[in-house]
């Protein structure tokens, strides 16, 4: 799935890459054609607004014209449905929204590779052949045609199932057992539900393609720090990559939350089945956006185990030397007064240390926050049916005294 993308704007760095995860491709040049990209290839703040009614508005006027024109039809429920403004309204304009965002830090990364030096010049042709790959399969015409050939089938397959469940809604009705669209029902159908579709897989192939890169990256022979005080050997800048796909990972949660509102107000379900539900999202979401920093598992392992043995060497040697020196020559303690030796055993030791608490995982406490923030705040909408607010702050306030 890989196209050559030459419409891209230049990012200068040390390492000269040539890249964006999010500008290019047919959709981006579709908003270029109608003014909701800037300059910058990136969407206006509007364009997100703009898409979002583009999704929303076409059914809820159908809904209503059907609805006066046709007695046995009432498409009030669209503007009653939860699931139809966390996926037309807030998810599609914060897919858009946060794509700005996304790009300024997914390059802040790559170049940091270049600034703190662990892409040596020897390896940097190889680093820029991986970026040019990625950045072909990021904009790849072909990809986006894929995806939006399975939204439009995946839209009509799930239109009909609800229609099917429901037997009657705003989406159609079910006669003689087949499935008849409303007015509302084809255009979210074929215009809504697609677009929603399509953003959000966009987005989970640009994962897929960033996941892909980073493990390539991986496997390069990066120049690391064993020493380096972000305790990831200088990969510990990697941490802020999960903030590359909050916005996507809270348009998901608002969808999820509100489809799990929508079931409660079908049918009850036990408060476990419920929480389960809630912990298997939070626990797909923290592995599926944190895996990929495991990919540098294997270079910060041997990295340290390395750096334990040439270390460790050099502690043997200097304080063998030291205890020949010192303590089988009986010296006297007065004699160490002002002699730099101590200090650099303390160097040594500390060093050692440093390299015995080295991550082998480039995470830290603040990306697990972010994910957990943007994957869960939606997800407060369902506790409250399940804890009562007054109960709910009680305990929070409980914990914190």
């Amino acid at each position: 799935m890989e196209e050559v993308n030459t419409d891209r704007p230049e990012t200068s760095s040390r390492t000269g890459q040539n890249f964006s995860l999010v500008i290019g491709g047919p959709f981006s040049e579709i908003l270029n054609r109608i003014g909701l990209n800037g300059t910058d290839r990136l969407p206006h703040a509007r364009a997100g607004i703009i898409l979002a009614l583009i999704a929303w508005l076409p059914p809820a006027i159908l809904a209503v014209i059907q609805t006066q024109a046709d007695s046995q039809y009432s498409g009030w429920g669209y503007f009653w449905d939860f699931t139809v403004y966390t996926r037309y309204l807030v998810a599609i304009a914060v897919l858009v929204a946060t794509e700005r965002i996304a790009d300024h830090r997914v390059n802040l990364i790559l170049e940091q590779f270049g600034h703190s030096h662990i892409i040596p010049g020897s390896v940097n042709p190889a680093f820029r052949s991986l970026l040019e790959r990625a950045d072909r399969r990021s904009a790849s015409s072909v990809a986006e045609a894929v995806i939006l050939a399975a939204t439009v089938i995946w839209s009509g397959y799930v239109t009909n199932l609800t229609i099917a469940l429901a037997e009657k809604s705003w989406e159609g009705t079910l006669a003689g057992g087949t499935e008849v669209l409303s007015w509302a029902g084809l255009a979210a159908t074929y215009v809504g539900t697609p677009l929603f579709l399509f953003l959000a897989f966009r987005w989970l192939w640009r994962f897929f393609v960033w996941t892909l890169l980073l493990y390539r990256i991986s496997r390069l022979p990066l120049q690391l720090t064993p020493l380096h005080p972000d305790k990831a050997a200088g990969l510990g800048f990697l941490s802020i990559y999960p903030s590359v796909f909050t916005g996507f990972v809270f348009a998901m949660s608002c969808v999820v939350a509100s489809s799990i509102l929508k079931e409660l107000g079908l049918e009850a379900h036990e408060p476990s089945m419920v929480w389960l539900a809630l912990a298997v999202w939070m626990i797909m979401i923290m592995g599926m956006f944190l895996g990929p920093l495991m990919v540098f598992i294997t270079p910060l392992a041997n990295e340290r185990r390395q750096a334990l043995l040439d270390y460790g060497r050099l502690a043997s040697e200097h304080h063998l030397l030291f205890h020949r020196e010192w303590v089988e020559k009986k010296k006297s303690g007065a004699e160490l007064f002002g002699s730099p030796i101590p200090s650099s055993i303390s160097d040594l030791n500390g060093s050692i240390q440093a390299v015995r608490e080295m991550q082998t995982v480039p995470l830290s406490l603040a990306a697990f926050i972010q994910l957990f923030l943007a994957s869960g705040l939606p997800l407060l909408a369902v506790v409250l049916t399940l804890i009562p607010l007054g109960d709910l702050i009680k305990w929070i306030l409980g914990s914190m005294l």
